[in-house]
C-alpha cells in the first residue's frame, strides 16, 4: 500500500482542460480562471460578478477582423469586476493566439460601467490587443504590469486609475485618456509612438521614467496636472501642454530631441527642475504664464528659452552653470513678446532623484 502511494505521488498530475468560450457569451455567475483559456468571440463578465483569474492563467484571443481595419474584435467586455492576480513568479498572460501575432490581433480588456468594485491587473502580461486595458465610466487599479506590442496600451474615458510600478512599451501609443483622474507612480512609458496622451484630465505623475518615445514624451490638452520626481529623456518633445494648468517640481527633462517643455495657451509653476541638454530650447512658451524659478539650465543646444507669443514672460532666478544664456524672442524675432530674465542663481539647486 505505501508504494503504491509513493508511485502515485511521483506520478505526473493530469494537463488542466483548456477553457474555451466562442461566439457570444456571457459569465452569470462569479467565476475563476487558471491553465489555458481561449476566447474565440466576445465574453461578457455580467454586473454582478466578478471574474478572478488566477496566477500563470494565459489567456488567448483569436484574431477575427470582419471589416480588416487591423482592429481585432474578440475581447472580454466587463460590466461587472476583473480581479486578475498574477505574481512575478507567475504573471498572468493576455495574448493573441495568432501564430504570426502583431497589434491588434484582439479587442481589449474593456471595462463599461464596472463601478461596483475596483478592478484590479496585478503582474500581467498585455500583448498584440488594440487596446490592452481599456475602460470606460469605471475604476482600476493597475500593479506591476506589462503592457507590450498593443496599438494601444492603455486607454480609458471618464474613469479613476491608478498605475503603479508598471511599464508601457513598444506600443503605438503608450497611454491615451480623457476626462478622468490618474495617479501613475514609479512606472515607465517607453518606446512607443507616443508616451502619455490625454486631454480633460486630472493627472498626478510621480517618479516615472518617460522615455525613448517617437513623438512626444508627454502630451496634454485643456487638464489639469503635477509632475514630481519624473525623468523625461529622449522622446521629440519632452513635456507638451496646451491650456493647461500645473506644477512641475524636481524633474529631469533631458536629451529630448526638440523642446524639454512647451507650454501653449497654459500656466505652469515649474521649478527644481533640471532642463539640459534639449535639442531645440530647454523651454518654449507661447500665450503661456507661471513661474520658472529654481531650476537647473544648462547645456540646451539652439536656446535656452524661446517666447513664441506676443506677450512678455517672465524668468525668475535659475541656475546656468556659468553658461551664456541664449534667449530667441522680440530681440531676434520683432513679431513676438520679451523674455523678461532675472539675475542667474550663483548655485546649483538640488534635484529629486
Amino acid at each position: 500500500m505505501i508504494r503504491l502511494l509513493i508511485l502515485l505521488l511521483l506520478l505526473p498530475l493530469p494537463a488542466q482542460a483548456l477553457i474555451q468560450y466562442q461566439g457570444e457569451n456571457s459569465l452569470y455567475q462569479d467565476t475563476i480562471w487558471e491553465g489555458e483559456v481561449l476566447i474565440d468571440g466576445i465574453l461578457t463578465v455580467a454586473m454582478g460578478v466578478t471574474l478572478e483569474i488566477r496566477p500563470g492563467t494565459v489567456v488567448r484571443f483569436t484574431r477575427f477582423d470582419s471589416n480588416s481595419d487591423q482592429i481585432g474584435e474578440h475581447e472580454i467586455f466587463i460590466q461587472g469586476r476583473l480581479l486578475a492576480r498574477g505574481t512575478a513568479e507567475e504573471p498572468i498572460l493576455f495574448t493573441s493566439a495568432a501564430q504570426d501575432p502583431r497589434p491588434g490581433d484582439w479587442g481589449a480588456l474593456n471595462m463599461i460601467m464596472s463601478e461596483e468594485g475596483q478592478n484590479l491587473l496585478e503582474n500581467c502580461i498585455v500583448e498584440y490587443a488594440y487596446r490592452g486595458f481599456h475602460s470606460h465610466f469605471s475604476k482600476a487599479q493597475l500593479n506591476h504590469n506589462l503592457f507590450r506590442f498593443n496599438q494601444r496600451g492603455a486607454q480609458f474615458q471618464e474613469s479613476e486609475v491608478v498605475i503603479d510600478n508598471s511599464i508601457f512599451t513598444q506600443n503605438f501609443n503608450g497611454l491615451q485618456f480623457r476626462d478622468s483622474t490618474v495617479v501613475m507612480r514609479n512606472s515607465k512609458v517607453q518606446n512607443n509612438q507616443w508616451g502619455i496622451r490625454a486631454v480633460y484630465v486630472n493627472l498626478r505623475l510621480e517618479n516615472c521614467q518617460i522615455t525613448g518615445n517617437r513623438t512626444n514624451g508627454i502630451s496634454l490638452r485643456d487638464s489639469d496636472f503635477n509632475l514630481r520626481g519624473n525623468l523625461i529623456n529622449g522622446n521629440r518633445r519632452g513635456i507638451y501642454l496646451q491650456r493647461s494648468r500645473g506644477q512641475m517640481t524636481a524633474n529631469r527633462i533631458v536629451g529630448n530631441l526638440e523642446h524639454g517643455i512647451y507650454l501653449e495657451d497654459s500656466i505652469a509653476d515649474v521649478s527644481e527642475n533640471l532642463l539640459a541638454d534639449n535639442g531645440r530650447a530647454g523651454l518654449k512658451v507661447q500665450h503661456a504664464g507661471g513661474t520658472v524659478v529654481g531650476n537647473a539650465v544648462t547645456g540646451n543646444h539652439q536656446f535656452t528659452f524661446v517666447n513664441e507669443g506676443i506677450e512678455s514672460f517672465q524668468i525668475g532666478a535659475n541656475w546656468y552653470a556659468d553658461q551664456p544664456v541664449a534667449v530667441l524672442d522680440q530681440r531676434l524675432r520683432p513679431t513676438v513678446g520679451p523674455l523678461e530674465l532675472s539675475p542667474a542663481l550663483d548655485t546649483a539647486p538640488e534635484i529629486g532623484q
